[in-house]
């Protein structure tokens, strides 16, 4: 078993607009907005880490790096068990 908590984290990232646009269809654009599940593995001023899985071996896999200024939120998980 793990210590790490289980969390669902909201944020935003940048979003790239290829192509022509007008002035007024640029100011609509919006950045995009992510949601993430996964193991918190740390987290400084600058990034946050979570993975999506965790082996027996405690090693985990699919490993995100959020910029942690870029967090809405951050949620834990209640372990099924506890529910």
């Amino acid at each position: 078993m793990t210590d790490k908590k289980k969390v669902i984290i909201k944020w935003v990232d940048a979003k790239f607009c290829p192509g022509i646009h007008s002035e007024g269809d640029i100011l609509e654009h919006s950045m995009s907005e992510f949601e993430s599940l996964g193991y918190l593995i740390g987290k400084t001023e600058l990034t946050t880490i979570i993975a999506a899985e965790r082996n027996n071996d405690g090693e985990y896999r699919d490993v995100t790096l959020i910029p942690t200024g870029s967090i809405q939120s951050i949620q834990d998980l209640v372990p099924s068990s506890a529910m």
